[in-house]
């Protein structure tokens, strides 16, 4: 079984692209079933990314298809900035 060894370079931008990925994630206040459903979404890309022999591209394609969803959840319910806005 190959093992992952990310570039340094390629490693670290993912690692930043999915720190920024569950940052918006968690600015949003999303109805709890949706929410958990990206969460779920979320935990895949990051369990892919780390898997033995992953593939940086396939992560980052993973990666892609969370960040729109991200969006159009976003899109589906403009109000929903952070909980902790709300006051």
């Amino acid at each position: 079984m190959p093992d992952f060894s990310p570039s340094p370079e390629g490693g670290a931008a993912l690692a930043g692209k999915l720190a920024e990925a569950r940052r918006r994630m968690a600015a949003l206040d999303l109805p709890r079933p949706l929410a958990a459903r990206l969460h779920r979404q979320f935990i895949a890309v990051c369990d892919a990314v780390k898997a033995a022999g992953a593939d940086e591209a396939f992560g980052e394609r993973r990666l892609t298809a969370f960040l729109a969803a991200l969006d159009q959840a976003a899109a589906k319910f403009p109000g929903c900035g952070n909980s902790s806005d709300n006051s």
